[in-house]
């Protein structure tokens, strides 16, 4: 999809972040951009920012882990436009360090729900009036941690590995229509999903952690997957991070574990 003149886009987690940074460029690029967040205040400081640039935008209040709202906000959608060129999703949500023992299952549950089926639902959602397009696509956002496991990231390794799968499959089973499916692997992108995650322990010093492992800004991410949906990507790794871990742990997956238990070691003795 190389233009995107009067394309419409649907953005999931447009309040802040990349979903943010994805919005404002793409609006700049001409697309129409739909922007769904739940955060209210985030959701408006977005469109205000889409619409000091020129650009065409609507907003809706959307929990992505929650089911009837997801449907009710496609159907809104499509009752209102008709149909969309451009999904992408994009919304996910983060948990604090703690063991498998440690996660309350509700938490689990949630986790998975805004991550894994919230893609599911809005790609269920939109597929029939997205295959009947001209050409379209379909972005879901999955991480590095869907590339390797992590201790005591249970949860969220296991929500994007499966976002990992249900995109390669789905691209396969798209393959003789006019829908380019593409995966993101984001490395560590200054966003807001530390911030706003669940925490079991001293949230502040998780926060500090994150911004350390910050290599690439939401808008130089939002350029790389834009870039990746005009070339029609299979999968893309944002940020130089993502590129090297791609590469050990397909070369090297007993260094890659190792290196992975020796930091963790390592931060465990600089709390102690």
């Amino acid at each position: 999809m190389r233009d995107f003149q009067n394309k419409i886009a649907v953005i999931t987690g447009a309040g802040s972040g990349m979903g943010r940074a994805l919005a404002v460029q793409l609006s700049g690029a001409g697309a129409k951009v739909l922007l769904s967040d739940k955060n209210t205040t985030g959701l408006e400081e977005t469109r205000k920012l889409v619409e000091a640039g020129k650009g065409t935008c609507k907003t809706y209040i959307v929990d992505v882990g929650n089911k009837d709202q997801v449907y009710a906000f496609a159907k809104q959608v499509l009752d209102e436009y008709s149909y969309i060129d451009v999904l992408i999703n994009n919304a996910g949500m983060a948990i604090g360090e703690a063991t498998l023992n440690e996660i309350p299952l509700e938490d689990f549950e949630r986790l998975m729900n805004v991550n894994l089926w919230g893609v599911i639902h809005h790609t269920k959602a939109f597929l029939d009036v997205l295959i009947s397009r001209p050409e379209a696509a379909i972005v879901n956002t999955s991480s590095v941690f869907g590339l390797m496991g992590i201790p005591t990231q249970i949860p969220y390794c296991v929500s994007k590995y499966a976002v990992r799968g249900f995109t390669e499959s789905l691209r396969l089973e798209l393959s003789a229509t006019k829908v380019a499916v593409t995966c993101v692997h984001p490395g560590g992108i200054d966003t807001d999903i530390a911030k706003n995650g669940i925490h079991y322990k001293d949230k502040e010093q998780a926060v500090e952690h994150f911004k350390k492992m910050v290599i690439t800004s939401s808008d130089k991410a939002a350029r790389i997957i834009i870039k990746a949906i005009r070339r029609k990507s299979k999968r893309v790794m944002v940020g130089p991070d993502a590129k090297l871990i791609r590469l050990f742990t397909q070369a090297a997956p007993n260094l890659i574990d190792g290196y992975i238990l020796r930091k963790k070691r390592e931060m465990e003795l600089s709390r102690n």
